[in-house]
């Protein structure tokens, strides 16, 4: 009697059927997402802007409300779009150091038609927007 050669061992390419992937190569089922959560990240609500001043130190006021000296990060609400949500008031207040100054404030108003800037500079003269 002739021997037939046996088949060749199983080809080395994935199964594309789950019925033949053995059972420890198959992934877990995905868990289905909560309510809260989706495939794409939540939308920004906020932004960094990053106040600066020349000279720096000068005392950052926004809505009223002292933050810090400049250099200071300031989270102003956004809309998905990176527009101020509302109206949007930042000061800079230059305090003088000695007889020979003067103190002064510049001022910066933002509408919701403005995007957010990533840099606000102020000097004692007024302020510039960069980096949008």
């Amino acid at each position: 009697m002739r021997k037939t050669p046996s088949a060749p061992p199983a080809a080395t390419a994935p199964a594309t059927d789950r019925g033949h992937v053995p059972e420890s190569k198959i992934a877990p089922p995905a868990a289905a997402p909560s309510a809260g959560t989706s495939e794409n990240p939540p939308p920004v609500s906020e932004l960094m802007l990053l106040v600066e001043s020349a000279p720096p130190g000068a005392i950052i006021v926004v809505e009223g409300r002292p933050v810090g000296k400049a250099p200071v990060r300031v989270a102003v609400p956004v809309t998905p779009l990176g527009f101020f949500r509302d109206y949007v008031e930042i000061r800079a207040r230059f305090v003088a150091a000695d007889a020979t100054e003067v103190t002064c404030t510049a001022m910066e108003e933002f509408t919701p038609r403005e995007k957010v800037p990533a840099v606000l500079h102020f000097t004692p003269d007024g302020a510039q927007r960069t980096g949008y």
